[in-house]
């Protein structure tokens, strides 16, 4: 038996963060595509089951294009079961407003659904107030069966920032469970959950910010003599990368572009990424974010660079005999109880702005 377990593919995103306009509109497309693609993978390779572990929408409103689209890939493999479990941002009062709901798209409810193929069961609950406390104790599943379960949340380990169900992984040993199917965290994990059985994050299978970084997809399960094997399978059309290049001793924004370059090396054009610039640079360092930007933001689908890590190679006590402005200014800083983030802005600020110059153009 074969099946694709996924999650969190937060259909009809915003995606206002990084992206506006035309792009946006189109990573919309490429999110909804990618679920497309993923049922065409489970037919074209003969899967029984979608396992889709939680967040499938975004929120509590869905497009009808989007709504649409869903439905007719369902009802486009009609040998495959979509089993859909409800995330922390999904609604699925959606379902109401379908005339008919495939018969393939099977839910699970606030206590224990069980779905049987054969030898194989397939358990899922989904969190509402009150009942994940007796949760865990009201799971039966038999040793003799081969047993996946689906949850949606974070576990004490692997958390975000998103408000999730708190998922005691030690209340599902020995419950005789193969593979404990989750979703919420949006990278792929996937460890030992007693000796038995293990469970396995499949992330997200398109990166959306700067914050879901590197490869993304599916995991790919295949059963046999009720023993589990499961493989990750890289799926999505774009990555995101945040590069980090360190500048120190880089005087001028072209010497900063140049190792800029050299760090985006080797990243595909269709990809977004963030540089993230760090080291340590002198007071007279210049650093165009603007210039930079616009050098290097029409080679990838979305970039974005970002200088909060420079820190500034300044030693106070080269300033303590200084009775310039200038030297009672670094002087001011230095002493403060400033960030030292803080205190690299407004010396860049003040040094430029004692140098003569518009301030609002170096930035």
């Amino acid at each position: 038996m074969k099946l694709l377990h996924c999650g969190d593919l937060h259909l009809d995103s915003a995606l206002s963060a990084n992206l506006d306009g035309e792009k946006k509109k189109q990573r919309k497309t490429e999110l909804l595509s990618t679920f497309v693609r993923m049922a065409e993978y489970a037919a074209e390779h003969g899967a029984k089951a979608v396992l889709i572990a939680g967040d499938l929408f975004d929120g509590s409103y869905v497009t009808k294009r989007t709504q649409n689209m869903v439905r007719e890939t369902v009802l486009r493999f009609p040998f495959i079961d979509f089993l859909y479990l409800k995330g922390n941002h999904d609604n699925r009062t959606f379902l109401d407003s379908w005339e008919h709901v495939p018969d393939n798209l099977k839910c699970f409810g606030t206590e224990w659904t069980y779905y049987r193929y054969g030898d194989v069961v397939i358990a899922g609950a989904e969190f509402a107030d009150g009942n994940a406390e007796n949760l865990y104790d009201s799971l039966v599943l038999s040793r003799n069966d081969c047993n996946l379960v689906l949850l949606h949340g974070q576990t004490e380990k692997y958390r975000s920032a998103d408000k999730a169900e708190l998922i005691p992984l030690a209340a599902l040993k020995n419950k005789n469970i193969d593979y404990l199917a989750l979703g919420h965290i949006h990278s792929y994990r996937c460890e030992p959950l007693d000796s038995r059985g293990a469970f396995c994050y499949c992330g997200c299978p398109e990166g959306r910010g700067f914050d879901e970084c590197g490869e993304k997809g599916f995991v790919w399960l295949e059963i046999e003599d009720k023993k589990v094997s499961h493989t990750f399978v890289p799926f999505s059309l774009r990555t995101v990368h945040e590069v980090f290049a360190d500048i120190s001793g880089a005087e001028s924004t072209f010497a900063v572009e140049q190792t800029v370059e050299a760090a985006l090396s080797g990243i595909p054009e269709q990809d977004l990424v963030k540089v993230t610039l760090t080291g340590k640079v002198g007071l007279s360092a210049e650093r165009d974010l603007q210039y930079l930007t616009y050098r290097f933001e029409n080679r990838f689908f979305a970039f974005k660079i970002d200088d909060r890590e420079v820190g500034l190679a300044v030693r106070p006590e080269d300033y303590e005999n200084d009775i310039s402005l200038r030297g009672e200014f670094i002087r001011l800083i230095m002493q403060g109880t400033y960030t030292e983030e803080e205190k690299r802005i407004l010396l860049e600020l003040g040094i430029r702005a004692l140098e003569g110059e518009e301030v609002e153009s170096c930035f």
